[in-house]
């Protein structure tokens, strides 16, 4: 099981700064399993293992909390579409940009 952590803006990824709540989405055997609502961005450090940006952000505290920051392709994207890009490897990773 994979836990991904995405801020939001209403149903649509944003920014942390922008985020009005950040999703933990619980994926297991290629479908999503739970989602859980937290209001602050420090709640997901240290508890996801993928931390879901449209942008470049500071996240070198998922990084040193042993989460892999990842990048969507494009910033109009909800959940599902992000847990699709990532279960087909279409995230780009930090250290590829």
């Amino acid at each position: 099981m994979y836990i991904l952590g995405i801020p939001l803006k209403k149903e649509q990824i944003s920014s942390s700064k922008e985020a009005d709540r950040f999703a933990k989405v619980f994926v297991e055997n290629g479908e999503i399993k739970k989602i859980d609502y937290v209001n602050n961005r420090d709640d997901l450090v240290g508890v996801v293992h993928f931390y879901i940006t449209p942008k470049e952000e500071y996240v070198f505290d998922f990084l040193e909390a042993g989460a892999e920051p990842l990048m969507t392709p494009r910033e109009e994207m909800n959940i599902n579409d992000i847990v699709e890009a990532f279960l087909f490897r279409e995230l780009y990773s930090y250290g590829s940009i």
